[in-house]
């Protein structure tokens, strides 16, 4: 996705266009004559105005519902991993200590692999190769005459782990849909064009006008396809869960 100057860039072009179209209309078709049909250019606009504001911020609202929802399963994963950790403290010394080393790995693997990939629309099975391998030494350590208390509760623990993580990553694959981005697109455009075809005797105050509402419409949609891909451009999901839980596993490690 764009970063800010791109995003900025991309709503001063629209400000532009939007003022070469008011300056195309008066050229082609006079202020006078645009004047005598505002009562019907007004009534439209207002329609198309506010149909177009609640389905802009429906979306908008929806997205941001969406972004927030990829922040906290990713907290969550994180958490996840740490809580194996702590649990399988209660297990023999060897394998309590395979625990802590995967689980530092999986949270390294996530922030230096994953995250990077998420980033640039790709996906890294680093992760998921560790959480495999904690499966697998869960199984070992059934076979054993061990803490069954324990071992339940990390099978509890990684199936939660597994599951966050399978979100994370069809939340890195879900696209807002093409017929919606028509939408949206279409209907900025209808509502901007209306406000150009009003007559205003006062160029400079519907120049002032039609930049607004042109301004309003773009950095909306900017923000509605930032927010879209939670992974991705100026607006993202940190991977500071992962990082303070790193620290937190090593510092455990240490005592």
């Amino acid at each position: 996705m764009l970063n800010y100057m791109q995003s900025g860039v991309l709503v001063v072009v629209a400000m532009l266009v939007s003022v070469f179209m008011v300056l195309v209309l008066n050229w082609v078709w006079p202020i006078p004559n645009r004047k005598l049909i505002n009562d019907v250019t007004g009534w439209q606009l207002g329609i198309l105005g506010t149909t177009y504001g609640v389905i802009l911020g429906f979306m908008l609202y929806t997205v941001w519902i969406d972004f927030r929802a990829a922040e906290i399963n990713a907290s969550r994963e994180a958490s996840s991993v740490l809580t194996v950790t702590r649990i399988a403290s209660a297990l023999p010394v060897e394998a309590r200590e395979e625990f802590r080393t995967l689980g530092i790995k999986y949270a390294d693997a996530v922030v230096n692999q994953e995250w990077p990939a998420m980033q640039h629309q790709e996906e890294s099975s680093a992760g998921e190769m560790i959480e495999v391998d904690m499966w697998r030494l869960l199984a070992a350590v059934k076979d054993q005459a061990g803490s069954a208390n324990s071992v339940d509760h990390l099978t509890q623990v990684l199936s939660d782990l597994s599951e966050r993580r399978g979100l994370r990553e069809e939340q890195l694959r879900v696209r807002l849909p093409v017929v919606l981005w028509i939408l949206l697109l279409a209907g900025g455009g209808a509502t901007v064009l209306s406000s150009c075809v009003l007559g205003n005797d006062n160029k400079w105050l519907h120049y002032c006008q039609v930049l607004a509402l042109t301004f309003v419409v773009a950095v909306t949609l900017t923000a509605i396809a930032d927010l879209a891909r939670p992974f991705e451009g100026a607006v993202s999901v940190s991977p500071i869960a992962f990082e303070r839980v790193e620290k937190m596993m090593q510092s455990d490690a240490g005592h």
